[in-house]
C-alpha cells in the first residue's frame, strides 16, 4: 500500500487528524499501540470549557475559543458520518465558590472575560437552587457559563472510528511504533512489528508517548504523562442536569444516568493506577459540592495519562526532519482542540500553507534547555 500520510497515535488528535485528512482524498493509515481511543481520549470527561479553566487571556484562550465554535459542526457532521450521536449537550456549566473557601478564592477569571464581551453570569446564593436545586446549601455564590458545553468522549471516539474506517483510512491496531525513518533529512515513514512503512509525511500524535519517538532524532522535547483518575456514579435519578465546578472538583452528568467526578492532576511517570487517597479525595469534593451524591453507587474508576508539556500547550506543527508534523501535548484539552488541530494539519499537509497557530505553538517556542534539534 502505497500511503501519502502516517498518523501515529489513534486518540482523538490522531483521528481527527486522520479523517480530515482521508476527507481531503489522502492515503492515510493510523497506528495505535492499543485499541484505538482506549487512552487519554477514552478516560477523559468530555466536557468543552475554554472558559471554566481559563486564569489568563492569550493565545492559547483564543485557541480554545476557536476549537470551540467549531464543535457543534464537528459533531454533526461526525453523526452523519459513522450514524453515532456523541451527545453533543449544551445546557452550559455552573461554577460554585463554597463558603468555606469564599475568603481565599478568587474568580478573577469572570472578571476579565465579561470586560473582553465573553458571556459569564454571576449568580447570587438565593439563585443558585434555582438553577441547580441539588448543589449545598453552602454554597457562597455562583457563576453561570452558558457556553460551555460537553460531549461523551467515549462515544466520540467509537464515531471517529466509524468515520474513519468509512473514509477507506487503514487502521492498525496493537502495534507499536518503533522508530521514526529518516532520509537524507526528511521523513520516510516508520517502523512497527520488525517492518518499514513508507509514506510522504508523519504526523506525531502518540501523546504522552511521543517523546520517546523523536529523542532518536535528536528531538529532545519533554511530553510529560499527567495521571487523571475519575470516579463514575450511578443513582435511581441523576440530580443535576448540567456540569458543575468548583475549585476542587467537577461532577458531569451523562444521559444514561451516570455522573462522572473528576479529576486529579498528578506527574506519577506511566503508573496508570486508581488510588485509595485519589478516590477518597475526589468523593469528599463531590460530596460536598453535590450531597445527594452520598448515596449513589460507585459503578466506574479509571485512570489516564495526558499529555503535558513544560509549559501546559500543546505542540503544533514541523518539527526537525522535513515531513514531519508534530500534534500532541495537548494537556487537559485534548477533547476540545481536536476539530481545530485536525484542520491546522490537513491545511498544512493538503494546501502547502503554514497556520499562524503553528508559529505560537510549535517547538520555536522552546529554547535550546528543552529542545535541541540536529540534523
Amino acid at each position: 500500500m502505497t500511503r501519502d500520510v502516517i498518523v501515529v497515535g489513534g486518540g482523538v488528535i490522531g483521528c481527527s487528524i486522520a479523517w480530515r485528512l482521508a476527507q481531503s482524498g489522502l492515503r492515510v493509515s493510523v497506528f495505535e499501540r492499543g485499541r484505538v481511543g482506549c487512552e487519554a481520549s477514552r478516560a477523559a470527561a468530555g466536557m468543552l470549557s475554554p472558559q471554566a479553566e481559563a486564569q489568563t487571556r492569550g493565545p492559547f484562550f483564543d485557541l480554545c475559543l476557536q476549537s470551540h465554535a467549531m464543535y457543534r459542526g464537528f459533531a454533526d457532521e461526525l453523526k452523519d458520518a459513522s450514524g453515532i450521536d456523541v451527545e453533543y449537550k449544551d445546557e452550559g456549566t455552573l461554577f460554585v465558590v463554597l463558603k468555606r473557601g469564599a475568603d481565599e478564592e478568587t474568580t478573577n477569571w469572570a472578571e476579565w472575560q465579561m470586560e473582553a464581551g465573553l458571556p459569564v453570569e454571576h449568580v447570587p446564593v438565593s439563585e443558585i437552587a434555582a438553577i441547580e436545586p441539588a448543589v449545598t446549601k453552602s454554597a457562597a455564590r455562583a457563576i453561570f457559563l452558558p457556553r460551555e458545553h460537553q460531549i461523551e468522549n467515549r462515544r466520540l471516539m467509537d464515531a471517529l472510528e466509524v468515520a474513519l474506517r468509512r473514509a477507506g483510512v487503514e487502521i492498525i491496531e496493537g502495534e507499536d511504533v518503533t522508530a521514526i525513518v529518516t532520509e537524507r533529512g526528511s521523513v520516510t515513514g516508520v517502523m512497527s512489528a520488525g517492518q518499514r512503512f513508507d509514506a510522504g509525511a508523519v504526523v506525531l500524535a502518540a501523546g504522552t508517548w511521543s517523546s520517546r519517538l523523536l529523542e532518536p532524532l535528536g528531538l529532545h522535547i519533554k511530553v510529560i504523562p499527567a495521571r487523571g483518575q475519575m470516579i463514575a456514579v450511578k443513582g435511581d435519578k441523576c440530580p443535576v442536569t448540567r456540569v458543575i465546578h468548583s475549585s476542587d472538583i467537577y461532577v458531569v452528568p451523562r444521559r444514561d444516568s451516570r455522573i462522572l467526578i473528576g479529576a486529579t492532576v498528578e506527574y506519577a511517570g506511566f503508573h496508570k493506577v486508581v488510588t485509595v487517597n485519589a478516590v477518597k479525595r475526589l468523593l469528599s469534593a463531590a460530596t460536598e459540592l453535590v450531597p445527594a451524591l452520598e448515596e449513589f453507587e460507585i459503578v466506574e474508576t479509571w485512570s489516564g495519562l495526558r499529555p503535558d508539556t513544560i509549559d501546559h500547550l500543546p505542540i503544533i506543527g514541523p518539527c526537525g526532519p522535513d515531513n514531519l508534523i508534530l500534534a500532541t501535548g495537548h494537556f487537559r484539552n485534548g477533547i476540545l482542540l481536536a476539530p481545530l488541530t485536525a484542520q491546522l494539519v490537513a491545511t498544512a499537509l493538503t494546501k502547502g500553507t503554514v497556520p499562524d497557530q503553528f508559529e505560537r505553538f510549535g517547538v520555536g517556542r522552546f529554547d535550546s534547555r528543552s529542545v535541541v534539534q540536529s540534523r
